[in-house]
């Protein structure tokens, strides 16, 4: 059945994609555009980077999601408020405005519930939920900034909904792709034009990693899974999710790495060569087929890849909007 889905959208991508002209309709797979700073998404901001949501004072959801690293933390595997060794690489909190499954696994629904996960993680920052309210119910200024937006006594529901307002304006700039899809022909240059040929074709990369976003926020087993972590399957039970794990975006990859859920590649290069020839699985059944690629596909492919970075979010507007809200 894969081999099938794989078969059709190759065909239907080689005419419409690999073949096409630049585009100018509107909506062809554009970044969004920048998201106006709420009240309620300043609130947010204050506390993502804050450190009083953590037991000890010592930890913010900006402790791992860096935004200098791309709103990860470039490790590994992070740590958490006691020194602990997390068990998977820290994803990127940016363009996740449409989300609706969270974390590798997808075991949260919405940014609102992924929110609740590492501040009540014992690993990570180590706080009840009851524990967050109360905290923040009691700082001076969240309950002036809550007034402002019409919550006396803010729950968990509000600061969750707060840090996932903010997260929804996290949305990356426009970048070289983006032009070339709008019309401009020059945006790419012979190499990334190859890359962009391979990605829609031959490489098979967009039947996961699909425009607008390159990622289709499913899950998909490409050989990365163990016996100790079946990604996918340990939420679902489902054989067919055995070491599958989310497709993560490759809007913005650039300053993210290390790459997949463990952070095994410590370079986009290093990605590519595993995508040519993947080895066996060690649990489940792989999706990728071999594709051998050639020294200068690899090269072409970065190239690509390349033209999907663009600017990252304007933090210096949050500020205002929290000074704002602290206004008598």
């Amino acid at each position: 059945m894969i081999r099938m889905l794989r078969a059709s959208l190759l065909l239907w991508c080689c005419a419409s994609l690999a073949f096409a002209q630049p585009s100018v309709t509107p909506d062809a797979g554009t970044a969004p555009v920048d998201t106006a700073i709420t009240p309620q998404a300043a609130i947010g901001w204050k506390l993502f980077f804050d450190k009083r949501l953590s037991r000890d004072d010592s930890f913010a959801c900006a402790s791992c999601h860096v935004p200098e690293k791309g709103y990860s933390d470039g490790r590994r595997f992070s740590t958490g408020v006691h020194g602990d060794e997390l068990g998977r690489n820290t994803p990127t909190v940016v363009n996740l405005a449409n989300a609706t499954q969270l974390f590798w696994d997808g075991r949260a629904d919405s940014l609102e519930h992924q929110a609740e996960g590492p501040m009540t993680n014992p690993l990570e920052m180590d706080f009840t939920l009851d524990e967050i309210s109360q905290r923040v119910a009691s700082e001076p200024e969240y309950r002036k900034a809550f007034a402002a937006i019409g919550v006396d006594a803010p729950t968990i529901s509000d600061v969750t909904a707060a840090l996932a307002a903010f997260e929804r304006t996290l949305v990356t700039g426009e970048t070289a792709y983006d032009r070339w899809l709008k019309g401009d022909k020059d945006a790419l240059d012979k190499s990334q034009s190859n890359g962009r040929f391979l990605f829609f074709t031959r490489g098979q990369c967009a039947i996961c990693h699909i425009p607008p976003d390159f990622s289709d926020h499913k899950f998909h087993n490409v050989g990365t899974g163990t016996e100790s972590d079946l990604g996918r399957f340990a939420v679902t039970n489902d054989e067919k999710d055995r070491g599958a794990f989310k497709t993560p975006s490759l809007r913005n990859w650039r300053g993210t790495e290390p790459f997949m859920h463990d952070g095994r590649f410590s370079s986009m290069q290093d990605v590519i060569a595993f995508y040519s020839d993947p080895p066996e699985p060690e649990v489940g059944e792989s999706e990728l087929d071999p594709l051998g690629f050639s020294a200068r596909d690899q090269a072409d492919l970065l190239a690509f890849m390349g033209a999907l970075n663009g600017a990252w979010p304007d933090l210096g507007r949050y500020q205002a909007a929290w000074s704002a809200l602290q206004q008598p």
